[in-house]
This record gives C-alpha cells, structure tokens and sequence, in this order.
C-alpha cells in the first residue's frame, strides 16, 4: 500500500500550489519524498517536497477540494496518507481525526504527463537549449521571489489578461507585463544574473496563466530558460520544482 507520513501544514502548502483549474492530482510517492506532476495544453507543473515516513507507490486525488478543507480545519500537526490501489478510496489520518474519501480511476491532470515528458528527457539531454522545435537560447538565474510581481495583475487590472515576458541579457533584466486592453498595464522587472543570450532581447507572449503559475516557483535561486516567441522554462537546481509555460498568445 502507497502511504507517506508529511507536517500536515507542508502537504496543504504543498498541494495547495496545484489547486488552480484542477481537483485531481497523482501523487508519486517515492523513499524520502513525494513528487506531483500536471500537464495541460498550457502547462506543465512538477513539484517534490520531502516526507517523514513513505511505502513507495502512487496515490490517486480526485476530490482536492475535500482533501484541501480537511487539512485546513484538522488540528494535528503531521498527516498520513494512503491508498491500496488505482480507484481504491484515499485514506488520511491526522492524530485522532481520519478522512476516507472515494476516488475515480482517472486522473484527467496527468493525462498529458507521460508525452510531456518524452520531451523534457530530450530538453535535459540537450542542457535546457530547446523544448522540441523551439530554441531556448537565453537562460539566467533569479531569486524566485522577484517573479511573484505580477501575481495580483487579475485584480489590478482586471481578468482576461494577455502577458509578456522580455529578457534583455546585456542589462541584467527580466521584464514582466499583463495587460488588459480597457482597464491597464501591469509591470514587474527583475534583476537577473545572464547565463546565456547573445541577442539584445528576448520576447514571449502568454495569456493569463502565467501570474497565477508563476507564484508557484520556489522563494529561492532558480534558473530560467527562453527564447524568441518559445516556452517559458523555470527549474531549481535540486530538481525538485520545475514549470514550463506553454500557452503563447500574440498580443493584439
């Protein structure tokens, strides 16, 4: 039986992260962590955080909601999660308090994963240089926390926001922009330190995902890779987060 023991705030937090556009998750459950991976036409997401106690396996969400509300309102301080199979019901336990919830056998955001990441082993084995048949020519790295400037953009100026991102590697700079064409601009820069990027700037165009995805990256160094009107790649250097941002949407 899959089963990992994790503080019961760091699994909320962790699975928390995930909760945007989906109530269904496959938690791969490995000999000191946990990994979670979703993909989608305009992202892939896949974040690991360490537990206390594991069983390798894999475990099945398919109520995250129900899931989420219960390890807010429980007051133990760790958490043990479990499942004997594939639709087999999910089993928490926080101190005295116990959940059972039933599960589907489908997992609707982990459907695109495995092709997702075919492409992925071709992009590391390529050192991040390309994610299929665009050019990741530019890369630097940046304090995580400096990309979290546009995550209240939809509030800002308002929903339906399309996004650029520029990097000029010459000035040491990430640039970030939503939009929403009648109600305003918004702006956000970082200070990079350039890896790579011989041209004087780079551009891409994504639709609103992209503030709300961006605060899932990790409040430490990570490195970005991009290119002209390609994906967006941000990873840590232990492996344990990585998002690639497909959706591209020329601006109007």
């Amino acid at each position: 039986m899959a089963s990992f023991t994790i503080s019961r705030k760091a699994l909320s937090s962790f699975l928390g992260s995930f909760t945007k556009g989906t109530d269904n998750l496959a938690i791969r459950v490995g000999e000191s962590n946990i990994t979670v991976a979703v993909g989608a036409l305009t992202h892939y997401l896949k974040r690991s955080v360490e537990v206390q106690e594991s069983d390798a396996g894999k475990i099945f969400i398919t109520d995250l909601t129900r899931l989420m509300t219960y390890l807010g309102t429980a007051s133990a301080s760790d958490v043990t999660v479990s499942q004997s199979g594939r639709g087999r019901a999910l089993q928490v336990r926080a101190g005295k308090s116990s959940l059972e919830l039933p599960t589907s056998s489908f997992v609707a955001s982990e459907e695109q994963v495995p092709l997702i990441e075919k492409v992925i082993a071709k992009s590391e084995s390529s050192m991040w240089t390309s994610f299929g048949p665009a050019s990741l020519e530019a890369s630097g790295n940046i304090s995580g926390v400096d990309l979290y400037g546009l995550s209240k953009a939809d509030k800002i100026v308002g929903s339906g926001l399309s996004c650029k991102v520029v990097y000029r590697p010459r000035d040491n700079e990430l640039a970030l922009m939503a939009k929403n064409t009648n109600k305003g601009k918004m702006f956000a820069t970082a200070e990079v330190e350039a890896v790579s990027g011989t041209k004087e700037s780079y551009e891409s165009n994504f639709a609103h995902w992209l503030p709300e995805l961006l605060t899932t990256v990790p409040d430490t160094v990570v490195q970005f890779h991009m290119g002209e009107s390609a994906p967006l790649v941000i990873r840590d250097q232990d492996g344990s987060y990585l998002l690639l941002v497909f959706d591209q949407e020329v601006e109007a």
